[in-house]
């Protein structure tokens, strides 16, 4: 049976309603006011496990610097070690500064899984200015890479 959820509280119904009857979201307004990436970004959220990792996939894939904190606030926020990897392997396929600060502020997640896919991503990932410029992020990366 198809179920529909509301991407506020996320509550489900069996019939499509424009307005979620539960928290009252105007449900079919805001889909409409959101891009592809808006409502993948919407997606990280759904109580549907597959669902926040298949978006958190696809988000890495698009490479868009918009999901990073999205991201962020999912890595802080889940108990989930399979949605907090996907988060941290999105970030990592998403590259850049920002991500790389994310990753390096998660690399001493609570679960193993998640700090080895952190780990993994920052051994793999060379810093952007020269040696003798030392920032966090290079500090994070060097220190990260010879981690077991």
């Amino acid at each position: 049976m198809l179920r529909f959820f509301c991407p506020g509280c996320w509550s489900d119904f069996i019939e499509d309603h424009p307005q979620c009857p539960k928290c009252g979201l105007r449900i079919h307004a805001l889909l409409k006011s959101k891009d592809y990436v808006g409502k993948l970004i919407l997606a990280l959220n759904h109580p549907e496990q597959g669902t926040a990792i298949r978006a958190a996939w696809i988000l890495g894939r698009l490479r868009t610097p918009r999901a990073v904190e999205p991201l962020r606030q999912l890595l802080e926020a889940t108990q989930d070690v399979y949605i907090a990897t996907a988060a941290a392997s999105a970030l990592g396929e998403i590259g850049g500064s920002q991500a790389q600060e994310v990753l390096c502020a998660f690399a001493d997640h609570p679960a193993l899984m998640v700090r080895e896919e952190i780990q993994r991503i920052l051994a793999q990932t060379v810093p952007e200015q020269p040696k003798g410029d030392a920032d966090e992020r290079e500090d994070c990366v060097g220190a990260r890479a010879g981690d077991p």
